[in-house]
């Protein structure tokens, strides 16, 4: 059964929130390639959400060491004051209109 990792960040300032996203980009498929999907949603202009959906606990598994690392350098470069993630059994996954979402990129 797929998983969702749920990551929840507030940050110093928008500027690091803004350069975090930016820095995520360029190292998400390399270290967190083996999601199925990954969507950013930001919630507030220092706070952002991070849904990832893993084909199994263990596959989420293979890359929390490389997650510390990202959340290491948020804490020494990007300045986040808080986070934290969830992580549970998807129990209902609807996408029908995957093609309809749009994505506004703000840098």
């Amino acid at each position: 059964m797929s998983i969702a990792r749920i990551n929840m960040m507030e940050f110093l300032s928008e500027k690091d929130l803004v350069s975090s996203e930016n820095f995520y980009q360029t190292i998400q498929k390399e270290w967190f390639g083996n999601a199925q999907t990954v969507i950013t949603v930001r919630t507030g202009p220092k706070s952002i959400l991070n849904l990832a959906v893993y084909s199994s606990y263990e596959d989420a598994e293979t890359n929390l060491s490389k997650r510390k690392e990202f959340q290491d350098i948020l804490k020494n470069k990007f300045t986040v004051v808080d986070s934290f993630y969830y992580e549970g059994d998807i129990t209902y996954f609807e996408n029908s209109k995957a093609d309809e979402i749009k994505v506004e990129r703000k840098s």
